[in-house]
């Protein structure tokens, strides 16, 4: 008897919840997504990937190649940071992308790299 009236209560109040996928969230300042990386102004100095707690970047100066395992990326923004701190090349960032599901695990992996 005395669930009655607050189920009764609950069919007027606002509803809390999103209907996602149709309804996609409101992102909050500071969002850390995907990682952005922009081949056309990184130097290749390996500085993100030496900081990277989860060891995810790997870069190979000599080829221009950068990538990265979104599987084991923990996104701490470190890598961020370093590369604005030590080249002040700001050739990383972090994207809004937060939809990361793949059902292959070789699908985590991105590459970019300086086309000749």
């Amino acid at each position: 008897m005395i669930l009655l009236p607050e189920a009764l209560k609950s069919l007027f109040r606002h509803v809390f919840t999103r209907r996602y996928p149709k309804e996609k969230p409101v992102l909050p300042h500071g969002f850390r997504g995907k990682l952005i990386h922009y081949p056309d102004k990184c130097i290749y100095c390996s500085a993100c990937a030496r900081n990277c707690p989860s060891s995810c970047i790997t870069v190979d100066p000599k080829k221009k190649t950068w990538k990265q395992d979104m599987g084991q990326c923990l996104f701490c923004e470190q890598c961020v940071e370093t590369c604005h701190e030590i080249p002040k090349r700001d050739a990383l960032k972090m994207g809004i992308e937060y939809e990361l599901t793949r059902r292959n695990k070789r699908d985590f992996e991105w590459e970019s790299k300086i086309s000749p």
